[in-house]
């Protein structure tokens, strides 16, 4: 019996040796079950844009433990999973170097952030116009621990905003620092940087980030370098002194040392169209000079997540009635005679940031009597006030003045001035009209479809609710920015609500515009150039070194889109809707979205400074 056990396996054996002769000798030393979990998945027959600029090539790519560990011409049958690529592009998840999603994703509906999925998008940088990644009341550690604890959608990178700062330690006063004030304005961002921030943004267009000065900016900004931070900005001016911003810009870049981000790049305002000529000669000298200054930009030649504007200007529309300012100012008289625990009370009523976290309530007690009413008062009634048309009073008040015939001409020359000096009626599109044939329509179509001057047809509008866009910037000039091999790629969007509130379309369809239509559609820049500007720029802008590139020890980043399908569909009539195209997504290796639909996944990660995490 043993010597037939002995004969049966030799003869086994060589019947093995012949059915695989194939087989080295180094791969028969790995067992069946560690060849089969070679690769976690995956992805073949794929058209491949690494990142670079070059040309794609045709390959499979494999994943095991989030990363990419080959690329080439790979055996599936050492894969768990097997995406068949035929007929898609793969190019690394693309990575947003300028957003707000923030906001929306404090709230834990939101963390998914799925317009950004449905994008492309994997990694998102936060923080940024100089308001934190964290609500003021907050430390970065604390959202931190919530993001990572409860899952998000996509990667974040975080950075400390310099008028968050700025308000913690002054309040909205305009008025320089203290040295004590600025001391402690510079202990607040070097916490920051060692809770895993990446850098310093400012927000110089607004308040109260307006009220600095450039030293002060340099001062604090000096606190990012030693931890191998980045400055953004959203520049002091972007308009009639935009040179001036850039310069300002490249003076801080040039007395810290940071490496510099331009946000959000433009030029606005029809009087400054061109203006981007120049002020790129600028950063090429500054970087000529050795500076690292670089940009991101929307492809959009309409700005403000807001994006709709009223055709007649504010003093035109209340004339010399000041009851709505005279409102505001009585109703924030009540809230400062109520007792300081009765304010806090009514916060904790109305303020979704719920439960009141430690830190929460440690603000709240640290604001003067002045801040706090501010506070309260702005977040109870900011909002609650309709203003322009649909605010019965001063709907009354204005058609009153216009049955008075000096005044309804002062009013209409105040119109057409107005928008003449803004973009001119023909830079002005109707997007939302209860008459259907209009949207799409310029203020000059308009008025010639009605038979009506620029102002009456603008009145008209007005009172009816419609909701138009002006072309702040010129198509020209956002086709010249983008071709700059500096310029990346930032959305300057938010996580809304699906379908509630009016928003800018960029936030569901930044990507897809650059790709489909600048790219792929209107051939202004190349399509690996485009993707480069989505995906290994703003990378190395970043800093960081395993992602961004589709190579070997890199994260598994990767989107999957279908060249044909793959399209923008936000706009400015219904911008609650998701792009299309984007087949298959992958987030440090895990599947987020799958055939196109969310798999629930939630794989993002905080990434570390070095992007090393």
């Amino acid at each position: 019996m043993r010597k037939y056990k002995v004969r049966m396996g030799f003869f086994l054996a060589v019947a093995l040796m012949l059915i695989f002769p194939q087989i080295s000798s180094k791969e028969s030393s790995i067992s069946a079950i560690e060849a089969t979990n070679k690769y976690d998945i995956v992805i073949k027959n794929v058209q491949v844009f690494n990142g670079s600029a070059g040309k794609p090539f045709k390959g499979d790519i494999g994943i095991k433990d989030g990363m990419i560990v080959s690329i080439g011409k790979l055996r599936t049958s050492e894969a768990g999973k097997v995406i068949e690529g035929k007929g898609l592009y793969a190019a690394p998840g693309f990575i947003d170097l300028h957003s707000h999603v923030n906001r929306g994703m404090y709230f834990k509906e939101l963390r998914p952030c799925l317009n950004y999925l449905k994008q492309g998008v994997t990694t998102v940088v936060v923080g940024q116009c100089g308001r934190s990644a964290w609500p003021i009341f907050e430390k970065i550690e604390d959202q931190v621990n919530k993001w990572q604890g409860e899952g998000i959608g996509v990667n974040a990178a975080f950075l400390v905003g310099h008028g968050q700062v700025r308000e913690l330690v002054i309040g909205m006063e305009n008025r320089e620092p203290t040295p004590e004030e600025l001391n402690k304005m510079r202990a607040l961002v070097r916490e920051a940087m060692e809770g895993g921030a990446h850098g310093l943004s400012t927000g110089l267009g607004y308040l109260p980030g307006r009220y600095s000065k450039t030293d002060e900016v340099i001062e604090l900004v000096r606190e990012i370098v030693p931890y191998g931070g980045i400055y953004h900005t959203h520049m002091r001016d972007e308009g009639d002194h935009l040179l001036d911003a850039i310069k300002e810009t490249i003076e801080i870049a040039d007395r810290t040392g940071a490496p510099t981000n331009i946000s959000h790049l433009k030029a606005v305002g029809k009087a400054n169209w061109g203006k981007v000529v120049e002020a790129c000669q600028l950063i090429e000298d500054a970087q000529a000079r050795g500076l690292k200054i670089t940009a991101d930009q929307y492809p959009f030649p309409i700005s403000s997540g807001y994006p709709y504007r009223s055709l007649i200007p504010r003093s035109t529309w209340l004339g010399e009635d000041e009851s709505a300012s005279q409102l505001t100012e009585e109703l924030a008289k009540v809230f400062d005679s109520l007792r300081d625990k009765t304010l806090i009370q009514l916060y904790t009523l109305s303020t979704p940031y719920i439960p009141i976290s430690s830190h929460h309530q440690e603000y709240l007690d640290s604001l003067s009597r002045q801040e706090l009413v501010r506070m309260v008062s702005r977040s109870l009634i900011g909002g609650a006030l309709t203003r322009g048309a649909e605010n019965s009073r001063e709907r009354a008040e204005f058609l009153k003045r216009m049955e008075q015939p000096a005044e309804a001409e002062k009013i209409r020359q105040e119109i057409t001035q107005y928008i003449e000096e803004w973009v001119g009626a023909e830079n002005i599109i109707v997007d939302i009209s209860v008459e259907t044939r209009l949207i799409g329509k310029s203020l000059k179509q308009v008025a010639d479809i009605k038979g009506k001057s620029i102002a009456d047809a603008a009145i008209e509008l007005e009172l009816q609710g419609a909701k138009v866009t002006p072309l702040q910037m010129s198509l020209q000039d956002v086709e010249y920015i983008m071709k700059k091999d500096y310029v990346a790629i930032g959305s300057d969007g938010t996580a809304p609500y699906f379908g509630m509130g009016l928003v800018h379309p960029r936030a569901y369809t930044a990507f897809p515009v650059k790709i489909r239509n600048f790219a792929m559609d209107k051939k202004v820049i190349s399509l690996p150039f485009a993707i480069r500007s989505c995906t290994s720029l703003p990378a190395g802008i970043m800093g960081w070194k395993d992602r961004g590139y589709l190579k070997e020890g890199y994260w598994a980043d990767v989107v999957l889109f279908n060249p044909k399908t793959f399209r923008p569909r936000a706009n400015f009539t219904n911008a609650h809707q998701y792009g299309e195209g984007v087949e298959y997504l992958l987030v440090n290796g895990k599947m987020v979205i799958k055939k196109g639909m969310f798999t629930g996944e939630l794989p993002g990660k905080i990434l570390s400074p070095q992007g090393a995490n």
